[in-house]
C-alpha cells in the first residue's frame, strides 16, 4: 500500500513525485484532483496530470547516469564457431540497439587457408542465419545494425575468381545481402525440392533491422567498424582507423574495432578506442594453427551514450568472456 503522506527523508518534490509515479503505476486509487488536496497544491489537477509524466521521465534520467542510449556490439562471431547466445545473458531485454559488427558467418568452405575439413557453404549460411534470428529474439533490442567484415567479403572474392563480369551483376557482394536483405532459397536437386529463407529484416514486426552494406557505421558520435586491414599490435588497427576517420569525420568521440580478435582500450587526445573482441570458439578455428599469432581474446562491448550520442566513458563496458 502506498503511503500517502509525506515521510520523513522525503522533499516535497519527491513526496510530489512517488504520488505521481504511483497514480502513473495504478499503485492508488485517486483522481488528480484527490492528489493535487493532499499535496497541498496550488494549481489545476490537469496541469498536475501533465507534468506528471515530466517528472517521472526526468527521474528516469537521472537514475540513468544521463545515459539515453543503450548498445550492445557483438562481432566476429565466426558461425559455424559461435558462441552460444547465453553468454549476453546480463544484456538481454537492457539494451536499445543491438550493433553485429562483421564477420558473423566464418565462409570457410571458400576461404583460401587450408583446411582440414570442409562446412557446407549453404548450410553456413542457414546456420548464421539462425543465429542472427536467435540473438535478436533473446536481446530484445528496438533497433539493430549489421556490418560486414572481411569474412563476408570471401563471397564476392569467390564469385568474382570464378564469374564473368556481366555475371557479377547479378550477384550480391557478400553473404549478408542475402540472409539480410534479399532472403535465398536452398535447391535440392536430387528430391527436386526447394526452401525459402526470408530475409531477416522481413523476419521482425517491431524491431527494425538494418543492413548497413559498409564495413562501418556511426551510431551517434560512435564509429563501429571492422575493416580489412590488421595489425598484430594491440589497438594498432584501431590507431589506423583513428587517422582514418580524422582524414573525413571530426563529429565522432570513439570508435569500436572489430576484426582483431583483441580486446583492449586506450584514450588518445579526447577520441576512445576500443578493440572489441571475437565471440567465437577460436580453439576450433584452425587458420592460424603453427603460425604463432597472439591469443585470440573472447568479449563484446556495451556501449552508453548520452542525449546528444555522446560516449559516457565510465558507463561503457569492454566485457571478457574469457
Amino acid at each position: 500500500m502506498v503511503e500517502l503522506n509525506r515521510q520523513d527523508n522525503e522533499s516535497n518534490f519527491e513526496w510530489k513525485l512517488r504520488l505521481c509515479k504511483a497514480k502513473l503505476n495504478k499503485q492508488i486509487d485517486l483522481d488528480w484532483q484527490e492528489i493535487v488536496d493532499i499535496l497541498g497544491l496550488n494549481m489545476h489537477y490537469d496541469n498536475l496530470r501533465k507534468m506528471a509524466y515530466g517528472y517521472v521521465e526526468f527521474d528516469e534520467y537521472l537514475k540513468s547516469g544521463g545515459v539515453t542510449t543503450k548498445i550492445l556490439s557483438i562481432a566476429d562471431t565466426h558461425v559455424p564457431f559461435q558462441l552460444p547466445i547465453d553468454v549476453f545473458k546480463e544484456y538481454a531485454g537492457k539494451v536499445d540497439i543491438l550493433e553485429l559488427n562483421g564477420d558473423l558467418g566464418d565462409c570457410q568452405s571458400i576461404s583460401k587457408f587450408t583446411k582440414k575439413y570442409r562446412v557446407n557453404f549453404v548450410e553456413e549460411m542457414i546456420e548464421t542465419r539462425q543465429y542472427i534470428i536467435d540473438l535478436i529474439e533473446y536481446i530484445k533490442p528496438k533497433k539493430v545494425f549489421i556490418n560486414y567484415g572481411n569474412h563476408e567479403l570471401r563471397y564476392q572474392k569467390y564469385l568474382s575468381d570464378r564469374l564473368h563480369d556481366d555475371l557479377l551483376q547479378l550477384m550480391p557482394n557478400t553473404s549478408l545481402d542475402l540472409i539480410i536483405d534479399v532472403g535465398f532459397k536452398n535447391y535440392d536437386r536430387k528430391l527436386k525440392t526447394e526452401i525459402w529463407y526470408t530475409p531477416i529484416k522481413d523476419v521482425f514486426e517491431n524491431i527494425e533491422v538494418t543492413y548497413t552494406k559498409d564495413w562501418k557505421c556511426k551510431i551517434g558520435k560512435t564509429w563501429f567498424v571492422h575493416p580489412r586491414a590488421a595489425s598484430s599490435g594491440m589497438l594498432k588497427t584501431t590507431e589506423k582507423a583513428l587517422n582514418y576517420f580524422l582524414r573525413m569525420d571530426k563529429d565522432f568521440d570513439s570508435i569500436i574495432m572489430a576484426h582483431t580478435h583483441h580486446l583492449g582500450s586506450y584514450i588518445q587526445g579526447d577520441i576512445y578506442m576500443f578493440e572489441q573482441g571475437c565471440c567465437c570458439k577460436s580453439e576450433e578455428m584452425d587458420y592460424a594453427d603453427g603460425l604463432l599469432f597472439n591469443p585470440q581474446q573472447q568479449g563484446f562491448i556495451y556501449v552508453c551514450q548520452n542525449e546528444n550520442g555522446g560516449l559516457i566513458y565510465d558507463k561503457t563496458k569492454l566485457i571478457s568472456i574469457n
